[in-house]
């Protein structure tokens, strides 16, 4: 398949042909093995989806539906790069860190989209008093990414 093709295709679809193109076996299986909960791994390393955040740019709609893609570790991690920070709320911000799956999607979530977002520590503060470790450990992860912009 060609880029025009490739361009073609719907936006979430063209990510995904992206990913199978880069995918990388050894580091999917590796990551399977340390007990990654997704039913699809493709192996991407996080300079990999770097750059293809930087082709997409900042996309909402595309970002909601990679979020929304939670079987598939590489879209819930583009996701945090992809969405414009202006484009969510509190209460979105919330509930990304109630669907959270992983620790990695925890920490790529507030260092590449919430510490950025102008609400943050009243973020922070709130997932702080969720139920369950994860959207505690991003209240934990968040304040460090915090602390570290002052």
């Amino acid at each position: 398949m060609n880029e025009q093709t490739s361009a073609q295709l719907s936006p979430l679809a063209g990510v995904k042909h992206t990913f199978f193109a880069l995918r990388n076996g050894i580091v999917a299986d590796a990551l399977r093995e340390a007990g990654l909960p997704h039913r699809m791994i493709f192996g991407l390393q996080l300079p990999q989806l770097s750059g293809i955040a930087r082709d997409i740019g900042k996309d909402a709609s595309l970002a909601r539906l990679l979020w929304a893609d939670s079987d598939v570790r590489e879209s819930r991690l583009l996701a945090c790069w992809v969405m414009p920070v202006e484009s969510i709320s509190e209460e979105d911000a919330l509930e990304m860190g109630r669907s959270l799956r992983s620790r990695e999607e925890a920490d790529i979530l507030a260092f590449r989209l919430l510490r950025y977002h102008p609400e943050a520590e009243n973020i922070e503060a709130r997932l702080q008093q969720e139920e369950g470790e994860l959207p505690r450990y991003l209240a934990t992860a968040l304040h460090r990414n915090l602390e570290a912009m002052k």
